[in-house]
């Protein structure tokens, strides 16, 4: 006797279609947020394939909803189905690039305005009002399958990856194109390009001729589909996607889905105005419209009877709102610098003489190393989209009025290039006259940290060792050089400690994130993480991050004490006046704003902030003028004893150089073996410390994206003087770290190296061998900076065919190619003074290894100076 049947799962599509927006927006915003007449012919024709196509039992639609009625629908719809949802939006997509290098995707709902502050009026952001909320609730969905149609859609997938694995096996995404790409909305009387192709996929009778429209195959459609297509930025246009398990195996459309009968075309869609609306949204509408005048009769007798008097903004001010400043900050500097903001804001220094606020502040931030980027090289695609990959809207944020860089070297390195070219901006700063200065601060956990009377005026080397003798491991942390000046300042500081790839891979041995992290979050990270890493590491940031460390530490963090090292620049953030010479609509109210801004920084009342949150404010100048340039060097407040004297702050020349330093250091390494194979190496083949070995022992240090190659150096004295044994290129990793497929490619690789032979009737060409070797690494203008190395192996028994002269035009040769070569000598006196090997190996920049020490040992330890791995 059966029981009763189970009820189907209900499955419902929820449209959301946003094509009308608010028309008050920044000057040079006007034409990037118009209406989009193509979303709302998105939302009649998916309406009509989706019913059609019989597998959604409602669909719910939501033309140009406000954040109130698009949060109440979803909700609802996701409440009450209990099988598959589809939640599909079209509409304007931004970033919000304040909160980090996430850059955080947003969602046009109706009236949405581009002001680009904390509130974003109009705006849902996608991680939080939506991600979560349809992983939340009592009752969710089976399945369900989100699809974004809007710039940006992309930068969707980062928050999805944050998901716990039981989400992501429960949400799916199509996303229409790349993180931080724009894309156009096409023909107003035609839906959009990606929801074009989405439908006529979804359309029975042509979506399914080979079975069922699953989630995978519809995402491949719209691949092919948009294969030719461009971006705004002339990108190729690549539609993303993100599920795991079954997700992609969710069937949108059945290959037995009803086929309609062809239906007469519908004609252009009438306009919103001219719809009929439903009886609730009508009743709405009207009673709106009677609304309107009775307020504004209620208003005008507030006003003219005298009720509006009393204390507070005269009554005038609502006819005169403020004007908005954008300020742009570096992440370390945002806390100060929000507060220092919001004081000007309140300050009477901001009202006129009726009281009115006249400005507004609006503080975001980004990384160092983009924004100076961007005002450098891409100030042209501000507001508009990139061809060369980097999109400054994307990456920085809206155009600012007001830079506050925490150092002085990236407003000039960024000024020193748009001085040089016809620019779209000006920047207009005084870096002789700073807003603050401060020293970088080791801070240090206090068992480890020296007395009180040795923690100033002492070289970073001589800290960072009497730590390392008081604690077994202990790690020195910093910043990322890319995302904080701090972070920049730190690593001019530790590169003269040791060398920078040596600083490097200990950085990243030691990193416990991923992302791009300010001095906060790596202290607050080490607070909230493991307690015997947070008793062990060193921390050098700018001092002011000490406080911020006390507000995170709670009763899990330990407790630290800075030590200030004379030796690593200091920062001296610059009040940086930003002119967009092609936005003259309110430049002159814009310049008295930023001049009023700048002239209450200065004021005791702005130093006092800075003073408060850890900076030295810089003396006030004796007639205040402003941001603008005054002569002579400033005085500084207080420089104590406790923090000694202030080092120099970081020049843009060091920035500079510290940054290619830091790039190279990171980057993957290539390397060559010229592995000696003539007759006479047999004797030196094999065994615990033979050539083959040698090899494949410092083959193990190489990461997934090294490059290496090995040659047999041998010939009979025609043709190239080598045959190849392993091609040059990226044969996986044996790191721990590495995957199974990375293991199984290195094991490979070792596989060719160990089956070679000697051949005993051969001779060895050894300069011949090392000349094309080295002509065939990247030199001179083809140079990436890519750490690169030569290696020869040999027993020096055929060096004695090149006589005094070749042999100096070989040492020449390599001298001019600037590529460090190590030779490796099975002779026990092939480093002797004279000996070609030495000669070689300094003129190179290398180093000459023989039998005399630990070839192994010594070989593997100078490739993993230039190799990513750590197996």
């Amino acid at each position: 006797m059966s029981g009763p049947e189970r009820p189907r799962p209900v499955n419902r599509a929820l449209l959301v279609c946003v094509s009308r927006y608010a028309r008050e927006g920044p000057h040079e915003w006007a034409d990037v947020l118009g209406d989009i007449a193509a979303a709302e012919r998105n939302l009649t024709v998916l309406e009509g394939v989706l019913r059609a196509g019989g597998v959604f039992a409602e669909v719910v639609l939501l033309s140009s909803p406000d954040i109130r009625e698009f949060e109440q629908r979803l909700g609802e719809v996701r409440d009450s189905t209990d099988g598959l949802l589809l939640v599909y939006f079209a509409g304007h997509g931004i970033v919000d690039t304040c909160t980090g290098e996430h850059s955080r995707l947003l969602l046009g709902l109706g009236g949405a305005k581009v002001e680009h502050g904390p509130a974003f009026p109009g705006w849902i952001h996608w991680e939080d009002k939506v991600l979560h909320r349809l992983r939340a609730g009592e009752h969710r969905p089976r399945h369900t399958v989100v699809v974004l149609d809007c710039c940006y859609a992309g930068n969707a997938a980062a928050a999805w990856d944050r998901l716990e694995p039981h989400d992501q096996r429960r949400i799916s995404l199509l996303l229409a194109v790349q993180r931080n790409q724009r894309i156009d909305a096409g023909d107003p009387a035609t839906p959009t390009p990606y929801t074009a192709l989405l439908a006529e996929a979804l359309t029975p009778g042509r979506g399914a001729p080979e079975g069922d429209v699953t989630v995978e195959v519809l995402h491949r459609r719209l691949v092919d589909g948009l294969r030719a297509a461009r971006t705004v930025a002339g990108k190729e246009w690549l539609p993303q996607r993100r599920w795991q398990d079954t997700g992609e195996k969710v069937v949108l459309l059945p290959e037995r889905a009803p086929v309609p009968d062809p239906a007469p075309d519908p004609g252009p869609v009438p306009p919103w105005w001219h719809r009929p609306l439903p009886p609730g949204p009508r009743r709405r509408l009207i009673a709106a419209a009677l609304a309107v005048p009775a307020a504004l009769a209620l208003l005008l007798w507030w006003i003219a009877s005298g009720a509006s008097d009393g204390p507070g903004p005269s009554p005038s001010c609502a006819h005169h709102p403020p004007l908005e400043l954008r300020l742009l900050t570096d992440p370390d500097l945002a806390p100060a610098v929000r507060r220092a903001a919001d004081g000007f804001v309140a300050s009477g220094a901001n009202r006129d003489g009726d009281g009115c606020r006249r400005t507004g502040v609006t503080v975001y931030s980004a990384g160092s190393a983009d924004t100076v980027e961007a005002f450098r090289t891409q100030y042209g695609e501000w507001a508009r989209g990139s061809s060369s990959g980097f999109n400054p809207v994307g990456s920085v944020g809206p155009q600012p009025d007001v830079w506050i860089p925490a150092s002085s070297a990236s407003a000039r390195r960024a000024q020193d290039e748009t001085s040089n070219q016809q620019s779209v901006l000006s920047l207009e700063f005084d870096d002789g006259r700073p807003l603050a200065r401060t020293p970088l601060a080791l801070l240090v956990p206090e068992p480890l940290a020296e007395p009180e009377g040795d923690r100033a005026g002492r070289r970073l080397a001589e800290l960072t060792k009497a730590i390392t003798g008081k604690a077994k491991g202990a790690e020195f942390r910093r910043a990322d050089p890319r995302y904080t000046d701090a972070g920049l300042a730190a690593t001019a500081g530790l590169y003269r400690v040791d060398a920078p790839r040596a600083v490097e891979e200990r950085q990243r041995s030691a990193a416990r994130s991923s992302g791009r992290v300010g001095g906060r979050d790596l202290v607050c990270g080490l607070a909230r993480g493991d307690r015997d890493a947070d008793r062990r590491t060193a921390v050098l940031v700018a001092a002011p991050v000490l406080g911020q460390y006390r507000g995170c530490a709670g009763r899990t963090g330990v407790a630290r004490v800075a030590e200030y090292p004379d030796d690593v620049p200091a920062l001296d953030p610059v009040f940086v006046h930003i002119r967009w010479n092609d936005a003259r609509r309110d430049e002159d109210e814009r310049d008295r704003a930023v001049r009023r801004f700048g002239d209450w920084l200065a004021s005791e009342d702005g130093r006092a902030v800075f003073r408060e949150e850890g900076l030295r404010p810089v003396a006030a100048p004796s007639s205040s003028s402003g941001p603008s340039p005054s002569p002579g060097p400033s005085a500084e407040t207080g420089p104590s004893a406790e923090t000694g004297p202030l080092p120099r702050p970081l020049s843009a020349g060091e920035a500079a150089d510290t940054l290619e330093k830091y790039r190279q250091a990171n980057a993957a390494g290539r390397v060559r073996f010229l592995l000696d194979s003539s007759g006479s190496m047999n004797r030196w083949w094999d065994g615990a410390n033979g050539a083959r070995e040698i090899v494949e022992r410092a083959m193990t240090r190489f990461g997934p994206e090294d490059s290496y190659g090995v040659w047999g150096v041998a010939s009979e004295g025609t043709g190239p003087p080598y045959r190849e044994l392993l091609p040059f290129g990226t044969h996986g990793s044996s790191s721990r770290t590495a995957g199974k497929d990375d293991r199984d490619k290195a094991a490979a690789a070792a596989g060719k190296v160990d089956a070679a032979v000697p051949a005993p009737s051969l001779e060895a060409d050894v300069g011949g061998a090392l000349r094309a070797a080295l002509d065939g690494m990247p030199h001179g203008t083809e140079d990436d900076g890519h750490p690169q190395l030569v290696v020869l192996l040999t027993d020096d028994e055929d060096n004695d065919r090149l006589d005094a002269a070749r042999r100096d035009e070989l040492v020449k040769f390599v001298a001019d190619r600037k590529v460090p070569v190590v030779m490796v000598s099975f002779d026990s006196g092939g480093c002797l003074e004279g000996r070609l090997d030495l000669r070689v190996a300094e003129a190179s920049g290398g180093r000459c290894l023989d039998s005399r020490g630990d070839l192994a040992g010594d070989l593997a330890g100078e490739v993993a100076k230039v190799a990513q791995g750590h197996g």
